[in-house]
């Protein structure tokens, strides 16, 4: 039986003594815990003080073209605050979230556009940008997480997709928590505020193998992506996403391009052929489950065309 320090010795004495301990309820589980108190549970006074407090040096986590960025001190959380805020971000805070501010991964809402948002332990790749050495061994530890945290990722962008939203897919965007093997997501904007062609495969290679990677490891990024990619095909499973939205053609263009052979041309139009097959058959599929069968045969010809991809 493990017992937390939080008990007092009196207590622990007590519990120790075969004579009291006749008298207590036995635990119907092996480690006690006591959840502290969460910071936006506290009242709005103190949070506000808090969050002031947090704006030292010690506490910066990195700017932005438009913010910066503190650890908010003790938390889960951090503070966004735009450039022209300045002082005036204090003045209002709110909890009634829009889907855009969820996506974002904001918790409450500050005035000025500041806001507060979940704490992600992790590097961003923009810190390896000018170091080929680390940033080498950066990717290695993404090429090594499990096709779960390539899925997950791709789960983000795609909800975010629901919500008309897209993911702004640069090295400052993106937290790699190796140790969690966890990969987030954490800027998106409106698709109206910069049209594009909705790309979530072909960007999350970019993303994760961007400022240059070596051959092998980005190799072993692209297989996962593309793992990922058709998990969401499997007989049975609902897509995060449009099927018209996996991207396996661009996907395939982008890690082509850097590695290209005369035999591409031919590949991408066999990619090309049976991506579109692909997506065919499972739209048929979920009202039809009798195509199964022909749904798996076509995930195992266009995972065996993507893999040659070098």
């Amino acid at each position: 039986m493990k017992i937390f320090s939080c008990y007092t010795p009196a207590i622990q004495y007590k519990y120790n003594n075969p004579y009291y301990r006749k008298f207590l309820t036995p635990l119907k589980q092996d480690t006690v815990c006591f959840k502290s108190r969460d910071f936006l549970d506290l009242p709005k006074e103190e949070i506000l003080k808090r969050i002031k407090a947090s704006i030292i040096p010690e506490n910066f986590l990195g700017q932005g073209t438009e913010a910066e960025v503190y650890r908010i001190k003790d938390t889960d959380y951090c503070v966004r605050i735009p450039y022209w805020a300045q002082n005036n971000y204090l003045s209002d805070y709110a909890r009634e979230l829009t889907p855009f501010d969820k996506v974002n991964h904001t918790v409450a809402k500050l005035s000025s556009g500041a806001s507060v948002m979940k704490y992600f332990d992790g590097e961003i790749p923009k810190w390896h940008m000018h170091n080929n050495h680390e940033r080498y061994k950066f990717q290695e530890k993404i090429s090594e997480m499990p096709v779960k945290s390539y899925s997950e990722l791709l789960h983000q962008i795609a909800n975010a997709i629901d919500n008309e939203m897209l993911f702004d897919f640069s090295g400052g965007n993106l937290i790699v928590d190796s140790k969690q093997k966890k990969l987030t997501a954490i800027d998106f904007f409106g698709v109206t505020d910069n049209p594009r062609p909705v790309k979530p495969l072909s960007e999350m290679y970019s993303i994760l193998t961007c400022y240059g990677s070596l051959q092998n490891t980005g190799k072993k990024i692209y297989d996962k992506i593309v793992d990922a990619g058709l998990k969401e095909f499997k007989p049975g499973k609902k897509p995060c996403m449009d099927t018209a939205l996996f991207d396996f053609l661009e996907l395939s263009i982008k890690r082509m391009g850097e590695a290209y052979t005369p035999d591409c041309e031919k590949a991408k139009r066999e990619i090309m052929y049976n991506a579109d097959m692909l997506k065919k058959i499972k739209k048929s599929e979920i009202i039809d489950k009798t195509l199964s069968a022909v749904l798996e045969q076509k995930i195992c010809e266009i995972k065996n065309l993507l893999s040659k991809v070098r």
